[in-house]
Protein backbone atom coordinates (compact mmCIF):
# COMPACT_ATOMS: atom_id res chain seq x y z
CA UNK A 1 0.00 0.00 0.00
CA UNK A 2 1.38 3.40 -1.01
CA UNK A 3 2.27 5.65 1.86
CA UNK A 4 0.36 8.89 2.09
CA UNK A 5 2.20 12.07 3.00
CA UNK A 6 0.34 15.22 3.85
CA UNK A 7 1.94 18.51 2.80
CA UNK A 8 0.69 21.90 3.69
CA UNK A 9 0.09 24.63 1.13
CA UNK A 10 3.32 26.41 2.05
CA UNK A 11 5.34 23.24 1.53
CA UNK A 12 3.82 22.72 -1.89
CA UNK A 13 4.77 26.25 -2.93
CA UNK A 14 8.35 25.72 -1.76
CA UNK A 15 8.65 22.51 -3.74
CA UNK A 16 7.33 24.19 -6.90
CA UNK A 17 9.82 27.05 -6.45
CA UNK A 18 12.69 24.59 -6.03
CA UNK A 19 11.65 22.72 -9.18
CA UNK A 20 11.49 25.98 -11.16
CA UNK A 21 14.97 27.01 -10.00
CA UNK A 22 16.35 23.61 -10.95
CA UNK A 23 14.70 23.85 -14.38
CA UNK A 24 16.14 27.36 -14.98
CA UNK A 25 19.59 26.15 -13.88
CA UNK A 26 19.40 23.19 -16.26
CA UNK A 27 18.30 25.50 -19.09
CA UNK A 28 21.25 27.83 -18.45
CA UNK A 29 23.66 24.92 -18.41
CA UNK A 30 22.20 23.64 -21.66
CA UNK A 31 22.48 27.05 -23.31
CA UNK A 32 26.10 27.45 -22.15
CA UNK A 33 26.93 23.95 -23.37
CA UNK A 34 25.33 24.67 -26.75
CA UNK A 35 27.23 27.97 -27.09
CA UNK A 36 30.54 26.27 -26.22
CA UNK A 37 29.80 23.44 -28.64
CA UNK A 38 28.89 25.88 -31.41
CA UNK A 39 32.08 27.85 -30.75
CA UNK A 40 34.22 24.71 -30.85
CA UNK A 41 32.53 23.42 -34.01
CA UNK A 42 32.77 26.87 -35.61
CA UNK A 43 36.48 27.11 -34.79
CA UNK A 44 37.09 23.64 -36.19
CA UNK A 45 35.10 24.47 -39.32
CA UNK A 46 36.96 27.78 -39.73
CA UNK A 47 40.34 26.06 -39.27
CA UNK A 48 39.52 23.23 -41.66
CA UNK A 49 37.88 25.59 -44.16
CA UNK A 50 40.81 27.97 -44.13
CA UNK A 51 43.24 25.12 -44.72
CA UNK A 52 41.09 23.87 -47.57
CA UNK A 53 40.71 27.31 -49.12
CA UNK A 54 44.29 28.44 -48.43
CA UNK A 55 47.77 26.95 -48.42
CA UNK A 56 49.88 28.49 -45.66
CA UNK A 57 53.67 28.47 -45.85
CA UNK A 58 56.26 29.53 -43.32
CA UNK A 59 58.79 32.09 -44.43
CA UNK A 60 60.78 35.17 -43.54
CA UNK A 61 61.65 38.62 -44.86
CA UNK A 62 65.08 38.99 -46.44
CA UNK A 63 66.86 42.35 -46.72
CA UNK A 64 70.60 42.76 -47.31
CA UNK A 65 72.40 44.79 -44.68
CA UNK A 66 75.20 47.21 -45.54
CA UNK A 67 78.39 46.36 -43.70
CA UNK A 68 80.83 49.24 -43.67
CA UNK A 69 84.34 47.79 -43.84
CA UNK A 70 87.69 49.49 -43.99
CA UNK A 71 89.34 49.23 -47.43
CA UNK A 72 92.83 49.21 -45.91
CA UNK A 73 94.62 48.96 -42.56
CA UNK A 74 93.64 51.87 -40.33
CA UNK A 75 93.92 53.27 -36.84
CA UNK A 76 90.38 54.29 -35.82
CA UNK A 77 90.29 57.76 -34.29
CA UNK A 78 86.61 58.59 -33.68
CA UNK A 79 83.13 57.31 -34.55
CA UNK A 80 80.57 60.06 -35.13
CA UNK A 81 77.38 57.98 -35.31
CA UNK A 82 75.43 55.81 -32.91
CA UNK A 83 72.96 52.97 -33.27
CA UNK A 84 69.64 54.32 -34.53
CA UNK A 85 71.06 57.46 -36.15
CA UNK A 86 69.71 58.48 -39.56
CA UNK A 87 72.50 59.49 -41.93
CA UNK A 88 72.30 61.15 -45.32
CA UNK A 89 74.90 61.31 -48.13
CA UNK A 90 77.92 63.29 -46.98
CA UNK A 91 77.50 62.72 -43.23
CA UNK A 92 80.71 61.73 -41.42
CA UNK A 93 80.72 58.15 -40.14
CA UNK A 94 84.18 57.91 -38.59
CA UNK A 95 87.70 59.34 -38.76
CA UNK A 96 90.88 57.32 -39.08
CA UNK A 97 94.59 57.30 -39.88
CA UNK A 98 96.06 55.09 -42.54
CA UNK A 99 98.22 52.62 -40.67
CA UNK A 100 101.14 52.81 -43.09
CA UNK A 101 101.37 56.53 -42.33
CA UNK A 102 101.70 55.85 -38.61
CA UNK A 103 104.30 53.10 -38.68
CA UNK A 104 107.92 54.07 -39.24
CA UNK A 105 109.61 52.18 -42.06
CA UNK A 106 112.59 50.02 -41.11
CA UNK A 107 114.60 51.53 -43.99
CA UNK A 108 113.86 55.22 -44.56
CA UNK A 109 115.45 55.00 -48.01
CA UNK A 110 112.71 52.65 -49.26
CA UNK A 111 110.16 54.29 -51.50
CA UNK A 112 106.76 54.45 -49.79
CA UNK A 113 104.12 52.35 -51.59
CA UNK A 114 101.88 55.41 -51.84
CA UNK A 115 104.53 57.16 -53.95
CA UNK A 116 104.53 54.30 -56.45
CA UNK A 117 100.73 54.25 -56.53
CA UNK A 118 100.61 58.00 -57.07
CA UNK A 119 103.18 57.83 -59.88
CA UNK A 120 101.27 54.99 -61.55
CA UNK A 121 97.98 56.93 -61.45
CA UNK A 122 99.71 60.01 -62.83
CA UNK A 123 101.23 58.03 -65.72
CA UNK A 124 97.89 56.40 -66.56
CA UNK A 125 96.17 59.78 -66.41
CA UNK A 126 98.64 61.41 -68.80
CA UNK A 127 98.45 58.45 -71.17
CA UNK A 128 94.65 58.57 -71.25
CA UNK A 129 94.66 62.33 -71.75
CA UNK A 130 97.03 62.07 -74.72
CA UNK A 131 94.98 59.27 -76.24
CA UNK A 132 91.86 61.44 -75.95
CA UNK A 133 93.59 64.22 -77.89
CA UNK A 134 94.60 61.73 -80.59
CA UNK A 135 91.03 60.40 -80.73
CA UNK A 136 89.63 63.93 -81.12
CA UNK A 137 91.93 64.50 -84.09
CA UNK A 138 90.87 61.16 -85.53
CA UNK A 139 87.16 62.07 -85.22
CA UNK A 140 87.74 65.46 -86.86
CA UNK A 141 89.61 63.81 -89.76
CA UNK A 142 86.85 61.22 -90.26
CA UNK A 143 84.20 63.93 -90.38
CA UNK A 144 86.23 65.81 -92.99
CA UNK A 145 86.57 62.63 -95.06
CA UNK A 146 82.80 61.99 -94.82
CA UNK A 147 82.12 65.56 -96.00
CA UNK A 148 84.51 65.07 -98.93
CA UNK A 149 82.90 61.73 -99.71
CA UNK A 150 79.45 63.38 -99.83
CA UNK A 151 80.83 65.80 -102.43
CA UNK A 152 82.28 62.95 -104.54
CA UNK A 153 79.00 61.00 -104.33
CA UNK A 154 77.06 64.05 -105.46
CA UNK A 155 79.37 64.32 -108.53
CA UNK A 156 79.18 60.59 -109.18
CA UNK A 157 82.87 60.04 -108.48
CA UNK A 158 82.41 57.58 -105.64
CA UNK A 159 79.99 54.96 -104.34
CA UNK A 160 78.17 54.99 -101.02
CA UNK A 161 80.03 51.97 -99.59
CA UNK A 162 83.15 53.93 -98.67
CA UNK A 163 81.03 56.56 -96.89
CA UNK A 164 79.30 53.86 -94.82
CA UNK A 165 82.68 52.47 -93.80
CA UNK A 166 83.82 55.94 -92.75
CA UNK A 167 80.63 56.44 -90.72
CA UNK A 168 81.23 53.11 -88.96
CA UNK A 169 84.77 54.15 -88.09
CA UNK A 170 83.44 57.51 -86.82
CA UNK A 171 80.89 55.78 -84.53
CA UNK A 172 83.60 53.54 -83.11
CA UNK A 173 85.91 56.51 -82.56
CA UNK A 174 83.16 58.48 -80.73
CA UNK A 175 82.37 55.49 -78.50
CA UNK A 176 86.06 55.04 -77.74
CA UNK A 177 86.34 58.76 -76.89
CA UNK A 178 83.47 58.53 -74.40
CA UNK A 179 85.06 55.50 -72.75
CA UNK A 180 88.40 57.27 -72.50
CA UNK A 181 86.78 60.36 -71.01
CA UNK A 182 85.09 58.23 -68.32
CA UNK A 183 88.37 56.46 -67.60
CA UNK A 184 90.12 59.83 -67.41
CA UNK A 185 87.65 61.06 -64.80
CA UNK A 186 88.21 57.97 -62.62
CA UNK A 187 91.98 58.29 -62.95
CA UNK A 188 91.78 62.00 -62.06
CA UNK A 189 89.91 61.25 -58.83
CA UNK A 190 92.33 58.46 -57.89
CA UNK A 191 95.32 60.65 -58.69
CA UNK A 192 94.01 63.54 -56.61
CA UNK A 193 93.23 61.25 -53.68
CA UNK A 194 96.74 59.80 -53.65
CA UNK A 195 98.15 63.34 -53.87
CA UNK A 196 96.22 64.33 -50.74
CA UNK A 197 97.28 61.22 -48.84
CA UNK A 198 100.91 61.64 -49.83
CA UNK A 199 100.85 65.34 -48.94
CA UNK A 200 99.60 64.42 -45.46
CA UNK A 201 102.44 61.98 -45.05
CA UNK A 202 105.03 64.79 -45.30
CA UNK A 203 107.90 62.34 -45.42
CA UNK A 204 111.38 63.88 -45.60
CA UNK A 205 114.90 62.65 -45.09
CA UNK A 206 114.31 62.71 -41.33
CA UNK A 207 112.30 59.62 -40.36
CA UNK A 208 111.16 61.30 -37.16
CA UNK A 209 108.72 63.35 -39.25
CA UNK A 210 106.62 60.20 -39.79
CA UNK A 211 103.87 60.08 -37.14
CA UNK A 212 104.12 57.04 -34.90
CA UNK A 213 101.16 55.02 -33.71
CA UNK A 214 102.03 55.86 -30.11
CA UNK A 215 102.06 59.62 -30.77
CA UNK A 216 99.47 61.92 -29.24
CA UNK A 217 96.44 61.75 -31.56
CA UNK A 218 95.53 65.32 -30.62
CA UNK A 219 98.81 66.80 -31.80
CA UNK A 220 98.80 69.14 -34.80
CA UNK A 221 101.06 66.79 -36.73
CA UNK A 222 98.62 63.89 -36.29
CA UNK A 223 95.61 66.07 -37.11
CA UNK A 224 97.09 66.75 -40.55
CA UNK A 225 97.09 63.02 -41.30
CA UNK A 226 93.47 62.29 -40.31
CA UNK A 227 90.99 61.06 -42.93
CA UNK A 228 87.19 60.75 -42.82
CA UNK A 229 84.73 58.13 -44.02
CA UNK A 230 81.49 59.68 -45.32
CA UNK A 231 78.06 58.14 -45.88
CA UNK A 232 77.26 57.50 -49.53
CA UNK A 233 73.49 56.99 -49.16
CA UNK A 234 70.57 57.57 -46.81
CA UNK A 235 70.43 54.84 -44.19
CA UNK A 236 69.92 53.96 -40.54
CA UNK A 237 72.84 52.91 -38.36
CA UNK A 238 71.93 49.49 -36.98
CA UNK A 239 75.11 48.62 -35.08
CA UNK A 240 78.50 50.13 -34.25
CA UNK A 241 81.02 47.35 -33.73
CA UNK A 242 84.31 49.25 -33.49
CA UNK A 243 85.86 50.68 -30.32
CA UNK A 244 87.84 53.84 -31.02
CA UNK A 245 91.65 54.13 -30.78
CA UNK A 246 92.07 50.59 -32.07
CA UNK A 247 93.78 49.11 -35.12
CA UNK A 248 91.56 47.57 -37.80
CA UNK A 249 92.94 45.62 -40.68
CA UNK A 250 91.69 45.56 -44.26
CA UNK A 251 88.06 44.39 -44.70
CA UNK A 252 87.31 44.42 -40.98
CA UNK A 253 83.79 45.56 -40.15
CA UNK A 254 83.42 48.97 -38.53
CA UNK A 255 79.62 49.37 -38.43
CA UNK A 256 76.44 48.22 -40.15
CA UNK A 257 73.69 50.33 -41.63
CA UNK A 258 70.35 49.68 -43.29
CA UNK A 259 69.63 51.34 -46.62
CA UNK A 260 66.35 53.29 -46.55
CA UNK A 261 65.61 52.13 -50.09
CA UNK A 262 64.89 48.50 -49.23
CA UNK A 263 64.29 47.54 -52.86
CA UNK A 264 67.91 48.45 -53.56
CA UNK A 265 68.89 45.97 -50.86
CA UNK A 266 67.02 43.04 -52.43
CA UNK A 267 63.83 43.18 -50.33
CA UNK A 268 61.96 39.90 -50.77
CA UNK A 269 60.05 37.20 -48.90
CA UNK A 270 61.53 33.72 -48.74
CA UNK A 271 59.06 30.88 -48.18
CA UNK A 272 59.59 27.18 -47.43
CA UNK A 273 57.45 25.04 -49.75
CA UNK A 274 57.24 21.34 -48.73
CA UNK A 275 57.42 18.98 -51.67
CA UNK A 276 53.87 17.73 -51.05
CA UNK A 277 52.58 21.33 -51.44
CA UNK A 278 54.36 22.14 -54.67
CA UNK A 279 51.10 21.67 -56.59
CA UNK A 280 49.71 24.71 -54.75
CA UNK A 281 52.44 27.14 -55.89
CA UNK A 282 53.36 28.18 -59.43
CA UNK A 283 55.32 30.97 -61.07
CA UNK A 284 52.14 33.07 -61.30
CA UNK A 285 50.95 32.60 -57.71
CA UNK A 286 49.93 35.65 -55.72
CA UNK A 287 49.94 35.54 -51.96
CA UNK A 288 49.09 37.44 -48.81
CA UNK A 289 52.09 37.76 -46.51
CA UNK A 290 50.86 37.92 -42.89
CA UNK A 291 53.15 39.45 -40.26
CA UNK A 292 50.54 39.55 -37.49
CA UNK A 293 46.82 40.14 -37.08
CA UNK A 294 47.17 43.80 -38.04
CA UNK A 295 49.93 43.84 -40.65
CA UNK A 296 49.91 42.02 -43.98
CA UNK A 297 50.84 42.81 -47.56
CA UNK A 298 50.57 41.37 -51.06
CA UNK A 299 53.35 39.60 -52.94
CA UNK A 300 53.79 37.29 -55.90
CA UNK A 301 56.19 34.50 -56.82
CA UNK A 302 59.22 35.64 -58.80
CA UNK A 303 61.52 32.62 -58.45
CA UNK A 304 60.35 29.11 -57.72
CA UNK A 305 62.43 26.07 -56.99
CA UNK A 306 65.96 27.16 -57.86
CA UNK A 307 67.29 25.74 -54.58
CA UNK A 308 66.30 23.82 -51.44
CA UNK A 309 67.00 24.51 -47.77
CA UNK A 310 66.65 22.72 -44.48
CA UNK A 311 63.51 23.79 -42.66
CA UNK A 312 64.40 25.38 -39.28
CA UNK A 313 63.87 23.08 -36.34
CA UNK A 314 61.12 25.20 -34.81
CA UNK A 315 59.10 24.86 -38.05
CA UNK A 316 59.55 21.13 -38.58
CA UNK A 317 56.74 18.65 -38.17
CA UNK A 318 57.26 15.84 -35.69
CA UNK A 319 55.24 13.53 -37.92
CA UNK A 320 57.32 14.04 -41.07
CA UNK A 321 60.82 12.89 -41.90
CA UNK A 322 61.08 15.31 -44.81
CA UNK A 323 62.86 18.35 -43.38
CA UNK A 324 64.00 19.82 -46.71
CA UNK A 325 61.79 22.30 -48.55
CA UNK A 326 61.84 24.01 -51.91
CA UNK A 327 62.52 27.76 -51.69
CA UNK A 328 60.09 30.21 -53.29
CA UNK A 329 60.97 33.91 -53.61
CA UNK A 330 58.14 36.47 -53.43
CA UNK A 331 58.41 40.09 -54.58
CA UNK A 332 56.25 42.73 -52.91
CA UNK A 333 53.62 44.54 -54.96
CA UNK A 334 54.05 48.29 -55.38
CA UNK A 335 51.94 50.94 -53.66
CA UNK A 336 51.56 49.23 -50.27
CA UNK A 337 52.02 50.89 -46.88
CA UNK A 338 53.94 48.57 -44.58
CA UNK A 339 55.62 49.49 -41.25
CA UNK A 340 59.38 49.49 -41.53
CA UNK A 341 59.70 47.15 -38.54
CA UNK A 342 57.66 44.53 -40.42
CA UNK A 343 60.33 44.44 -43.14
CA UNK A 344 63.27 43.82 -40.85
CA UNK A 345 65.62 41.15 -42.14
CA UNK A 346 64.69 37.76 -40.70
CA UNK A 347 61.12 38.74 -39.73
CA UNK A 348 59.06 35.50 -39.59
CA UNK A 349 55.92 35.64 -41.72
CA UNK A 350 53.13 33.38 -42.95
CA UNK A 351 52.60 33.22 -46.70
CA UNK A 352 48.96 32.48 -47.55
CA UNK A 353 48.10 31.30 -51.08
CA UNK A 354 44.61 30.53 -52.39
CA UNK A 355 44.04 26.99 -53.62
CA UNK A 356 42.85 27.91 -57.10
CA UNK A 357 43.03 24.30 -58.22
CA UNK A 358 39.99 23.66 -56.00
CA UNK A 359 37.97 26.84 -56.39
CA UNK A 360 39.04 27.83 -59.88
CA UNK A 361 40.53 31.06 -61.16
CA UNK A 362 39.28 34.54 -60.52
CA UNK A 363 39.72 37.86 -62.28
CA UNK A 364 42.84 38.78 -60.29
CA UNK A 365 44.63 35.60 -61.32
CA UNK A 366 44.10 35.21 -65.08
CA UNK A 367 46.38 32.15 -65.38
CA UNK A 368 45.45 30.56 -62.07
CA UNK A 369 44.33 26.96 -62.01
CA UNK A 370 46.93 25.78 -64.53
CA UNK A 371 50.49 25.20 -63.32
CA UNK A 372 52.96 27.66 -64.78
CA UNK A 373 56.26 25.84 -64.31
CA UNK A 374 59.56 25.71 -66.07
CA UNK A 375 59.95 22.14 -67.27
CA UNK A 376 63.13 20.18 -67.89
CA UNK A 377 63.31 17.57 -70.62
CA UNK A 378 66.27 15.22 -70.43
CA UNK A 379 68.46 15.59 -73.47
CA UNK A 380 66.82 18.90 -74.44
CA UNK A 381 67.16 21.14 -71.41
CA UNK A 382 64.74 23.66 -69.91
CA UNK A 383 61.40 23.83 -71.71
CA UNK A 384 58.52 26.32 -71.75
CA UNK A 385 54.86 25.34 -71.98
CA UNK A 386 52.92 27.08 -74.72
CA UNK A 387 49.19 27.88 -74.70
CA UNK A 388 48.32 24.68 -76.55
CA UNK A 389 50.13 22.62 -73.90
CA UNK A 390 53.17 21.71 -75.99
CA UNK A 391 56.66 22.10 -74.54
CA UNK A 392 59.23 23.98 -76.59
CA UNK A 393 62.89 24.67 -75.72
CA UNK A 394 63.41 27.93 -73.89
CA UNK A 395 66.24 28.83 -76.27
CA UNK A 396 63.73 28.88 -79.17
CA UNK A 397 61.37 31.12 -77.20
CA UNK A 398 64.17 33.55 -76.39
CA UNK A 399 65.33 33.57 -80.02
CA UNK A 400 61.81 34.38 -81.28
CA UNK A 401 61.47 37.14 -78.69
CA UNK A 402 64.83 38.65 -79.72
CA UNK A 403 63.84 38.53 -83.38
CA UNK A 404 60.64 40.46 -82.64
CA UNK A 405 62.62 43.04 -80.69
CA UNK A 406 65.13 43.47 -83.53
CA UNK A 407 62.32 44.00 -86.08
CA UNK A 408 60.88 46.75 -83.90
Amino acid sequence: MKNFTYRSFEEKENIEEILKRRKRKINRQQIISIVILVFILGSIALYVGRHIYYTELDGYVHVDTNKVRTPFDIYLDSVYVHTGDLVTPGDTLYSYYMLDLLVDNANPDDEPPMVAVSRNYKLQYETARQEIEVMKVRIKELRNQIAAEDHDIALGLSSNSHKLDLQRQLSEAIARLKALQGELGALRRSRDETKVVFARRNVGNDSTLVPQIYDDARSAQMRRAVSYRLASDSSIITDVKAPIHMIFFKQEEILTKQHLNLEANNLKVVAYVPVDKMDKVTNNSRAEVVVNGDVSFKASVSVLGTRTEMIPENLRSYFSKKNTAVIAIFNLHEGQNVPLWALASGMPVTVRIKNYSIFGANEEEPHAGSPDYLWFTTGKGVMVEEKDGHLVPMSDTLRISNDKTDRR
